[in-house]
């Protein structure tokens, strides 16, 4: 959808259309980790158990989805792009319900109906996206709503397959038993999200327009890298919850050498990436791979730090270890807007803001491993078997 929005852009709107994008993945970060975790944790439990957490957390859902749209009304007629704000905003609970069906699945251990459901989404944009290469060229407002419409047959397959209804009866009081974890783990999606926005804002207001759409169509480049990135979580937590004999050491193994290929991955494509003919390039990000191309190297050094980041946190994410998460999020956002903004004020040029960003991501990559050997030194026992089952509220 990004790289499709891109396509039909000049950079100048980009920029300003890639703040509405980045509101929209705060809303489905935050959702991400305060529903989706909560049901990857309970992955050991009964099918009634995840299907009834799963209809609560659609209801959820779908009402904050509302309430994220109203901002990206109102964000959409600031930026002066109200017609795309709106379209991101009728479709944001959609995109929020599906995103807790996809979980649903995987926690019912039906990883491939995800995956087709996903595959469905990801087909129609790339119809879109070789349309717009054959020089179709549909405006970005209708490009987002082929993605809102393609979502909504995504939701209608994982809910039909995998029996989820809304529940909406005492659903405070099932927000509210889980509430300061939800937060936390919601934190570690919104949380990164929010620091794309704030960088975002840094470079518009420090460098202008053009440079933001180029850092975010550079940071758009590496969006594969960034999806596997954010599997690790999907992956490794529902295992983690089936496999808790197996040691907090081979968990942290595992993690590891997840990390470890991704982030070689990360730099193979980098360098393919550079390599790239500028009318490839072109095709890709239309007229703000420009802007993108000289920022690549960082921003791909930035991505291959997140892979040990990201794979910290996943680790901690395991252990039900939300207060560690939170905090490393939470410190590698303060570190990256207030280098980002200090390398804007005295530079003024993206390729200063996007070497901050790189080196910000590089020092919490160190701290976020060395957290989690001191973690598995010091055997802190997991806070997960302290609590009570999931589903405990609605299933008597």
């Amino acid at each position: 959808m990004v790289f499709a929005v891109a396509q039909v852009s000049t950079a100048s709107v980009f920029g300003i259309v890639a703040l509405l994008i980045t509101v929209v993945a705060v809303c489905t970060g935050f959702n991400r980790g305060a529903l989706g975790t909560p049901i990857l944790l309970a992955s050991n439990l009964t099918a009634r158990q995840i299907t009834v957490e799963s209809g609560y957390a659609l209801s959820w859902s779908l009402w904050t989805g509302v309430a994220g749209g109203v901002v990206l009304i109102g964000c959409g007629a600031a930026l002066h792009q109200p017609m795309v704000g709106l379209a991101y905003a009728v479709f944001l609970p959609i995109v929020l319900a599906q995103d807790v069906l996809r979980h649903t699945a995987i926690g019912l251990g039906r990883v491939r109906l995800a995956v087709a459901a996903d595959g469905l989404w990801t087909a129609t944009m790339l119809v879109v996206f070789i349309a717009n290469i054959s020089e179709f060229h549909e405006s970005p407002e209708l490009a987002v709503a082929i993605w809102g419409v393609s979502g909504l047959a995504s939701v209608v397959i994982l809910q039909s397959r995998c029996a989820v209804a809304p529940r909406h009866n005492r659903i405070i009081q099932w927000w509210k038993t889980y509430m300061p974890a939800r937060l936390r783990f919601g934190s570690v999606y919104s949380i990164s999200q929010i620091g794309v926005v704030l960088v975002t804002v840094v470079a518009l207001t420090t460098a202008g327009s053009v440079a933001a759409a180029g850092l975010r169509g550079a940071q758009t480049l590496f969006g594969p890298i960034g999806m596997l990135i954010a599997a690790m979580p999907i992956v490794f937590v529902p295992y983690v919850a089936r496999n808790r004999d197996s040691g907090i050491r081979n968990h942290w193994r595992l993690v590891r050498a997840t990390s470890f290929i991704t982030s070689v991955s990360t730099m193979v494509a980098t360098a393919c990436l550079i390599a790239m003919p500028s009318q490839l390039g072109d095709a890709v990000l239309g007229a703000t791979w420009t802007q993108a191309l000289p920022l690549i190297p960082w921003v791909g050094l930035a991505a291959a730090a997140m892979c040990w980041l990201i794979g910290a946190m996943t680790f901690f994410s395991t252990q039900g270890a939300s207060r560690a998460v939170f905090w490393l999020n939470l410190l590698h956002i303060g570190l990256q807007v207030t280098a980002a903004f200090l390398a804007g004020e005295l530079s003024g040029g993206a390729v200063a803001i996007a070497i901050a960003v790189a080196t910000s991501s590089c020092v919490m990559a160190a701290a976020g491993i060395a957290w989690a050997r001191h973690h598995i030194q010091s055997r802190a026992p997991s806070v997960i078997a302290s609590l009570p089952p999931l589903g405990g509220v609605q299933v008597q």
